[in-house]
């Protein structure tokens, strides 16, 4: 039982180790952005998914078994 809270112990000390250890991020922009890609593209998809959905409920909403 003790060899296996200090195998426990030894296991989360490198979790913590190799949590903070990691590489910095990368400075980049992202390849896209501004007002189009943010809000416009969003709201078609939203829209398109939302249609798509409401039309597969009509579609099978109808059959009674």
């Amino acid at each position: 039982m003790t060899a296996r809270i200090a195998a426990l112990a030894v296991f989360d000390a490198l979790l913590a180790a190799a949590a903070g250890a990691g590489p910095e991020p990368l400075p980049a922009d992202p390849p896209i952005g501004g007002f189009v890609w943010s809000i416009v593209v969003p709201a078609i998809l939203f829209v398109v998914a939302s249609s798509a959905t409401w039309l597969l409920y009509r579609h099978f909403a109808g059959r009674g078994d």
